[in-house]
């Protein structure tokens, strides 16, 4: 199930990466929601979260190199008990990843198929702005926006979103989506659940985004 849900997430994201302009992008980007500016912080949790007794005794790191190439090797803090694998990439998906999302890997409960945290990438142009990623993934996975923030962390720049969406099997989900560029890689951190399960798990979805820290090019 969670394999299935990052496949279809990173076959929903098309991208478009060729030249705008600034009034171009700013007509065409996703407004926030009213008061979103006043809920980023509360929807979006982080800053301290990794390293408080909530999580910092129950959290557990973990490297991971995918495609056995350096350059997208990143490290994460995730739960004791998930389970943890590397996505199943499909060869054409990484010889067309400019055009779309590649998943990398996937963390979940054992036994869950409605909460999990994903990471995936994308290849984009240096010019092409964060912000335009996440109103992309939104826009190609037909979801919603209900509040954004901006990030400056330990040298990270950082574009963080809320989105609302629908599944089939699961009904209305809340995905926290979060971007960071690496030279032209530019790293998908999601961490979603089902929406009446998001307070449950929207400080863990914050403290592991704390910790997920992509390799220096």
């Amino acid at each position: 199930m969670q394999r299935s849900r990052t496949a279809a997430l990173a076959a929903g994201l098309t991208m478009l990466l060729g030249g705008f302009s600034t009034c171009w992008e700013a007509a065409w980007a996703f407004p926030p929601a009213p008061q979103a500016a006043a809920t980023a912080q509360e929807q979006l949790p982080f800053g301290g979260l990794l390293a408080s007794e909530e999580f910092s005794k129950t959290f557990g790191a973990h490297q991971f190199t995918p495609f056995g190439d350096s350059k997208f090797s990143f490290s994460i803090s995730i739960p004791s008990g998930w389970e943890s694998h590397l996505s199943e990439v499909d060869p054409s998906q990484l010889a067309h990843d400019s055009e779309g999302s590649v998943p990398i890997a996937e963390f979940a409960p054992g036994g869950a198929d409605d909460v999990g945290i994903n990471v995936q990438y994308i290849r984009a142009a240096a010019e092409t702005p964060l912000a335009k990623v996440i109103n992309d993934y939104i826009k190609g996975n037909n979801g919603t926006l209900v509040t954004r923030q901006h990030l400056d962390s330990q040298g990270r720049s950082l574009e963080d979103a809320l989105m609302k969406s629908t599944a089939d099997d699961l009904g209305s989900l809340l995905t926290r989506v979060t971007v960071l560029r690496r030279g032209p890689i530019v790293f998908i951190y999601t961490g979603w659940c089902v929406e009446e399960k998001y307070e449950k798990y929207k400080r863990l979805f914050g403290a592991a985004l704390e910790s997920f820290i992509p390799a220096s090019n």
